[in-house]
């Protein structure tokens, strides 16, 4: 199971995340936002309101929105394999 041990918020709706293995990077939440369930954090003082949950140990937010730790792991790795491979696509 990972474990998140940080999470930093910036002003272009990413954040960076980093797991207790040392991996880590950016995750933009700018398509995600889109989405009803991230309504709440369309605001950017709402999203800099960002943590990980103490119970869950997920990306958590003030108003009730959350991101699981395994699919930002998986988001991450898949973009650190399409940059070693050199393709040209952007997550």
């Amino acid at each position: 199971m990972y474990k998140i041990v940080k999470v930093i918020p910036f002003d272009d709706f990413q954040l960076y995340v980093e797991y207790a293995d040392g991996f880590g990077g950016k995750v933009s939440f700018t398509k995600m936002l889109k989405h009803k369930d991230y309504e709440c954090i369309r605001d950017i003082s709402e999203f800099k309101k960002v943590s990980i949950d103490k119970k869950t140990k997920d990306i958590a937010w003030e108003c009730g929105a959350t991101m699981c730790k395994t699919a930002t792991r998986n988001m991450l790795e898949l973009k650190q394999e399409i940059k070693n491979l050199g393709l040209p696509i952007k997550l």
